[in-house]
């Protein structure tokens, strides 16, 4: 995917939501809330890839081992909303992480991403409690 069908599918997602916004002009993030998600965009120049993040949890320092296997061992087909659970080192989060390398078509990207922002939110109130419970047991 180019950077300026990256800017057309990420500036739709927006219009969409009633936002009219220019992006990936200065920099290649955006963010942006449905509800009570929290997603972000950024795209990758070098790999032409334009990922999508919904927020399942931050933690406030660096999880146990334990921790982060047992989040993982939790992720299935059915839960992903069509992405996969990544975990960010650097600020302690883990998300629901949708890739697109190419360009989609407008609706199907809008009910991608909210259908990700769905899974991250049942992911912080019924999976990530399941996940600690198993990993302190």
């Amino acid at each position: 995917m180019t950077k300026a069908e990256a800017k057309q599918q990420v500036e739709f997602f927006f219009r969409r939501l009633g936002e009219n916004a220019s992006f990936f002009d200065e920099q290649n993030h955006a963010e942006a809330r449905i509800g009570e998600a929290v997603i972000g965009f950024e795209y990758d120049e070098a790999e032409e890839i334009l990922s999508a993040q919904a927020l399942i949890f931050r933690f406030r320092s660096e999880p146990q081992d334990n921790i982060l296997d047992a989040v993982f061992g939790e992720e299935s087909e059915a839960n992903r909303g069509g992405g996969r659970v990544v975990f960010n080192s650097e600020n302690f989060a883990f998300y629901l992480q949708r890739d697109f390398q190419e360009k989609v078509g407008e609706n199907v990207f809008y009910e991608g991403i909210n259908k990700l922002a769905q899974a991250s939110l049942r992911w912080n109130s019924e999976i990530l409690t399941q996940a600690a419970e198993k990993a302190v047991t």
